[in-house]
């Protein structure tokens, strides 16, 4: 207590020492102080709000938020209600407290639904029913364990056994599933034949082929091709791959050789390519004739054909020719010498040929087509001099490629929104920053003024007391000296009214000195 009076009293002291003008600033570098503090508590202490789950069916949503004002843990709603935000420190235990409770249920009923509301009097058409839906529950759940996968909903038809139906008649077992996918998630092939394994594993008669999944865009995921049909897919995969990396090269490189000219944001370039994947093997056989005189040439073969005759004999026969061949019974009678002979030489040469088989390789170019607009009006002669230079920078043929070039405006709205937007963030995120430099160098100023106004406190009292110090100081030498006066007064006096005695004491120090 005595602390405190003290306390208490130099600080009284203090501020009725102050002057009107220290007052002031007094009370303003107080209230900048509780104002600063104030705003950095605000902040330091307010609710950091996180979503505690998103996209929730309604009846869930109900029995968390049932489940939170039962916990009394503050939390708010957003998107109508389908997603649950709460302070960023509680999210993990609210997480395993619901959990707990078995909450979120994902809008399906599961087995552990079924088994604890079980009631007497089922009959077994209900029972299938619920199997059924739990069944369906169960996959849903299983299947939104996927990365890709936001939400699933699972349908099961199994049609009702009969004894009148034969059973090549019975009807077979049926699935759909229905995914959504989380914003710019792609689900893989592999992932949606693991789906379909996992359905037709867990439904008793169930083919695969009876299983149809589609997503939220109404596309059918599920028409996965056979395993001779997938080797070709692959095949066809692969050279769509290669073509449109060739085709984003091509528009890489006359993008960067027009935006150079026009500018970034300038220039919009397409490029569709043809490609052939198909390998052919060309023979070619070249025949040459034989040029006799020079004797180029194989001889391949030879016949020759002698005939000789001589002496005397008659001979039937004509002259050659066409009177001899038509005139029949014709007969000449020739007697004497006679002397008959012919040769008949006929040589076949091998035809001079040449061979050639070439193979061409897959990937070669079929055609060729360039679109490019400029954001700019163009005269004919520059769109000339813009064809010639994308002609020569994609190897332009024009028996075979065409390149198209037009001058247009961009219509750049949504360009200048994004823009725009990016500016407010930067510009909020600056507001901030600028914020904090400003409230942290209020507090340094602030600082200094407090530790200015202490040590000219701390100067003020060490001056205050020196003075004292003076005063008392003079004070003691002005008693001395009035002091010191009396007494010679008093020795004046007492010399005057009896100097033999003074005489006598003066003379008494002497001799003791």
């Amino acid at each position: 207590m005595e602390f405190l009076s003290n306390l208490k009293e130099k600080a009284k002291t203090f501020w009725e020492t102050r002057s009107k003008t220290q007052k002031i600033k007094l009370i303003l570098s107080a209230t900048l102080v509780v104002l600063v503090m104030a705003f950095l508590w605000y902040f330091v202490s307010r609710p950091n709000y996180v979503p505690l789950y998103s996209n929730l069916d309604e009846k869930d949503a109900g029995d968390i938020v049932k489940k939170l004002e039962d916990m009394k843990i503050p939390y708010k709603l957003a998107d109508g209600g389908k997603t649950i935000l709460t302070d960023a420190k509680d999210v993990y235990k609210v997480r395993l407290e619901l959990a707990r409770e078995g909450l979120p249920k994902g809008g399906e009923i599961g087995f552990s639904d079924i088994f604890g509301k079980t009631r007497l009097g089922i009959t077994e058409w209900e029972k299938q029913i619920q199997y059924n839906q739990a069944l369906q529950g169960e996959l849903a759940r299983t299947i939104e364990e996927m990365e890709q996968v936001e939400s699933a909903r699972v349908h099961i038809v199994q049609p009702q056994k009969s004894l009148f139906i034969k059973p090549n008649e019975q009807k077979e077992p049926s699935a759909a599933v229905f995914l959504k996918l989380k914003p710019g998630e792609e689900i893989k092939e592999e992932e949606i034949r693991g789906i379909i394994n996992l359905i037709a594993h867990s439904v008793e008669g169930l083919k695969p082929e009876n299983i149809t999944i589609v997503d939220e865009f109404g596309r059918i995921l599920s028409n996965i091709p056979l395993s001779e049909e997938e080797k070709t897919n692959e095949v066809v995969n692969a050279q769509l791959a290669i073509q449109e990396n060739f085709q984003k090269q091509l528009q890489a490189s006359v993008q960067s050789l027009l935006e150079q000219i026009f500018g970034p944001g300038n220039v919009a370039v397409r490029v569709n390519a043809q490609l052939d994947f198909d390998k052919k093997t060309v023979e070619n056989r070249m025949f040459s004739p034989v040029d006799q005189e020079l004797g180029e040439g194989v001889l391949r073969s030879v016949q020759e054909l002698r005939e000789h005759f001589s002496g005397q004999g008659n001979v039937n026969g004509g002259p050659p020719g066409s009177d001899s061949n038509t005139t029949p019974n014709y007969s000449q009678l020739n007697t004497g010498e006679s002397d008959y002979q012919k040769t008949e030489i006929i040589r076949n040469y091998e035809l001079n040929e040449s061979k050639e088989n070439v193979t061409v390789a897959p990937g070669a170019i079929k055609k060729l087509t360039v679109s490019v607009v400029i954001n700019r009006d163009l005269t004919e002669e520059e769109k000339n001099r813009i064809v010639a230079l994308v002609g020569n920078a994609v190897g332009y043929d024009i028996q075979r490629d065409q390149i198209t070039v037009e001058g247009m405006t961009f219509d750049t709205q949504l360009a200048d929104l994004l823009s725009r937007q990016i500016l407010e963030e930067t510009k909020s995120r600056q507001r901030q920053q600028v914020l904090i430099f400003i409230t942290a160098l209020s507090c340094a100023v602030l600082l200094v003024i407090l530790y200015r106004i202490a040590n000219q406190r701390k100067k003020e009292l060490e001056e205050a007391k020196l003075a004292q110090q003076l005063a008392a100081a003079q004070q003691a030498a002005s008693e001395e000296v009035d002091e010191k006066q009396d007494i010679l007064k008093d020795i004046e006096r007492l010399a005057r009214q009896r100097p033999e005695d003074v005489a006598k004491i003066l003379r008494t120090w002497l001799n003791e000195e």
